[in-house]
């Protein structure tokens, strides 16, 4: 999906060691289980990607094995070409790993030159927490903070959606910073429009919440939504296609560029850089943290 000219995508990755099939592709998704988190279809069309991007690493080292071998040929004797062909082949056999863990080395160091440094993080996290129309849940005031970019149509954008707001029940020290960030369409940027635009009404919570179980996400669904929530739907759908939420939105996407952000969910937690969703344990050990952090 292109945005701002800029291609996006949905993912997720594990916080500890990853094997090659769940590593980031040029689509940010995994391989054996997509993270991307977003439709049937979109996980298949993602694991076609990821598939793809192993076929042709094993066809980069395949070219590299023939053309090593053409050279080799050139220069020696038929028997000794047969030697070669079965030293590597039985290599290439016994030690599979050596290919995966070439793969892994490719990746992290793709994901490392990707990642915003240090201070790049800081100088835009001060200028993003500093904006006055920041979408805000938790304690506005909570010193641990966590700044997420999201779709509202990506599944593990969905599930951390979900927990997220336990944890806020777990501590009063929690900011919550909502970047709604579409990638999947026209219809994510609908949906994240008329999220902005609850905020205007003061339902910002729960139509947000709402929204985790909504599965009829055209734009009548939402109106129908925000009726259920006692909310004005047409003032809803004026504010959303007005150009504050418009601008507001183009404002989310200007942070997620500075910020190298390619793929969904991904946090920013207590200043540092969280790409993709991430198991209980970890979230239970940031309200352990949040909670230590209390003035």
């Amino acid at each position: 999906m292109t945005k701002n000219g800029k291609k996006v995508v949905s993912s997720a990755k594990e916080p500890k060691t990853v094997s090659v099939e769940e590593k980031k592709c040029d689509c940010g998704c995994g391989g054996k289980d997509c993270k991307c988190g977003c439709s049937a279809d979109a996980n298949e069309v993602c694991r076609q990607v990821v598939v793809s991007g192993v076929v042709i690493a094993l066809i980069l080292i395949a070219f590299a094995y023939f053309a090593y071998l053409f050279g080799l040929r050139s220069s020696t004797a038929p028997s000794a070409n047969k030697s070669v062909d079965a030293a590597i082949a039985n290599y290439i056999k016994e030690n599979p790993k050596a290919i995966i863990d070439s793969v892994n080395a490719f990746y992290e160091k793709q994901q490392r030159q990707q990642e915003p440094n240090e201070g790049a993080v800081k100088k835009v996290l001060s200028e993003l927490l500093a904006d006055k129309t920041n979408l805000v849940l938790g304690n506005p005031k909570g010193n641990f903070i966590i700044v997420e970019f999201f779709d509202y149509q990506c599944g593990y954008c969905k599930m951390m959606n979900k927990k997220l707001p336990e944890a806020i029940k777990k501590s009063d020290n929690i900011r919550w910073v909502l970047m709604p960030s579409p990638i999947f369409g026209e219809a994510s940027e609908t949906i994240a429009r008329y999220a902005i635009a609850s905020a205007k009404q003061g339902k910002l919570d729960k139509f947000h919440n709402a929204l985790e179980a909504q599965k009829d996400m055209s734009e009548n669904a939402l109106k129908e939504l925000a009726k259920k929530l006692g909310m004005d739907a047409d003032k809803l759908k004026k504010d959303a296609d007005s150009q504050e939420v418009k601008d507001k939105l183009a404002k989310i996407h200007e942070y997620a560029s500075k910020l190298n952000v390619r793929g969904v969910p991904m946090f920013i937690i207590n200043g540092k850089i969280q790409g993709g969703a991430f198991p209980d344990e970890q979230l239970d050990e940031y309200v352990k943290e949040a909670n230590a952090m209390k003035k």
